[in-house]
């Protein structure tokens, strides 16, 4: 059963009689997707988590979002979903902040639950819709500390002095490195308190954070929560204990949470596949063929391309995909030499990993993953021929519905 089966079943069943587990945390880390605009207005403090939910629904459609909402766009349906049962009612939720800087590149929201036994949960919104967003994602290869990460810790420091108790911090994509990272970091009297940390999903770090004494002392509370076709969350380095489950998805629409089975109060175990070990190999085999400057002079490059075509999210632009397109060739031509020559070098690197890693796959007996990929290579050259959102969702190797979702993955 996936998170809403889920809450469906043991939604009657309280927190005294079954305490907070890893599906419960899953739940949570995927509410930090809500835009909960009328917490902002009332600032600091808790509030009841249903009214929060009414007012929700004053704005926008439930049965909308069931119809048309992509990936975390379903996170309210979780939410209107709990407030049906005993368990999650009484909720209470505050400290809501969205920090939001193009300049510093840094896109963080997070929030704070506190539940009827007295849990208290941090959670950690991973990346939004927005060119920044995604920016900052690529930044984490080739910085030890990003924008989004230092005001995590910020963030964590300020609501550790508020929240009595014991603290367990997660979320879901980037949210998860962040919950992590918050943790390493912040205040010790802080890192006493902290009980468990939960990744979803999200990506590690650089190897000077990973060796880090900060980091190796919250090591041990760490778990990561990974689907069995894990792309995001085998990025960079991780040395956390790994819950790798199932999802009912392929690909790498398994990074939506709500896939994820469950069973009783448990995700339900599974092994990662030749499509992650296939990805983690070749990613970080690219990643350690450049140095940071190649990283970040790369980074920039490419994000500085894509917003010449003046989108500021990625919806905005997949939704003018071909004049986009079209607009980011014309800028590739002005570029330096020493610009243009840096992205063929890096792509006929990650080319040259690619094949390694394919090749390294077969030796070892692996051949689905050679078949995904073809598969997908050949639906990749159907959208850039025609512009079409059908060949996106051949892309994934999905059926047009899942497709649709695609648009609206994130980091």
């Amino acid at each position: 059963m996936e998170l809403l089966d889920y809450l469906a079943w043991r939604n009657d069943v309280p927190l005294s009689l079954s305490p907070f587990n890893e599906v419960d945390n899953v739940i949570f880390s995927y509410l930090s997707y809500i835009e909960f605009g009328k917490l902002l207005e009332n600032g600091d403090g808790f509030f009841d988590l249903k009214e929060q939910y009414e007012h929700f629904c004053e704005k926008h459609s439930m049965e909308e979002i069931k119809k048309s909402g992509q990936f975390t766009e379903r996170a309210p349906l979780l939410l209107q979903k709990m407030m049906e049962g005993a368990r999650f009612q009484d909720t209470k939720v505050g400290y809501y902040v969205k920090d939001f800087d193009k300049d510093t590149v840094k896109q963080f929201n997070a929030l704070c639950f506190f539940l009827p036994d007295g849990t208290n949960y941090v959670s950690f919104r991973g990346t939004d819709e927005t060119i920044t967003g995604w920016r900052e994602d690529f930044l984490m290869s080739c910085q030890s500390e990003t924008a989004g990460a230092k005001e995590a810790v910020n963030y964590m420091n300020k609501v550790a002095k508020i929240l009595e108790g014991q603290l367990i911090l997660g979320g879901h994509s980037k949210g998860g490195n962040f919950a992590m990272y918050a943790a390493a970091f912040c205040e010790a009297e802080h890192k006493e308190r902290i009980v468990q940390v939960y990744n979803n999903d999200g990506p590690g770090f650089r190897e000077e954070v990973i060796q880090s004494s900060e980091f190796q002392e919250i090591l041990p509370k760490i778990l990561t929560v990974a689907p069995q076709s894990s792309i995001i969350g085998q990025l960079l380095s991780n040395p956390a204990k790994q819950h790798v489950i199932h999802s009912t998805a392929k690909g790498i629409l398994q990074h939506d949470a709500m896939t994820w089975e469950a069973e009783k109060d448990t995700l339900v175990s599974s092994e990662l596949d030749e499509l992650s070990e296939y990805t983690k190999t070749t990613l970080g085999s690219w990643l350690e063929s450049m140095d940071d400057e190649t990283r970040e002079s790369l980074c920039t490059t490419a994000f500085s391309l894509i917003e010449s075509t003046k989108s500021e999210t990625f919806i905005e632009f997949s939704g003018n995909l071909m004049k986009n397109m079209e607009t980011i060739w014309k800028e590739m031509g002005k570029l330096p030499e020493d610009k243009k020559k840096e992205i063929m070098n890096a792509l006929s690197k990650l080319i040259e990993s690619s094949k390694q890693a394919a090749v390294s796959q077969i030796k070892s007996g692996g051949q689905t993953v050679i078949s995904q990929l073809q598969s997908s290579g050949q639906a990749l050259l159907s959208q850039m021929q025609t512009g079409s959102h059908a060949a996106i969702s051949q892309v994934m190797g999905k059926t047009k519905e899942e497709g649709r979702r695609c648009r609206g993955f994130m980091i």
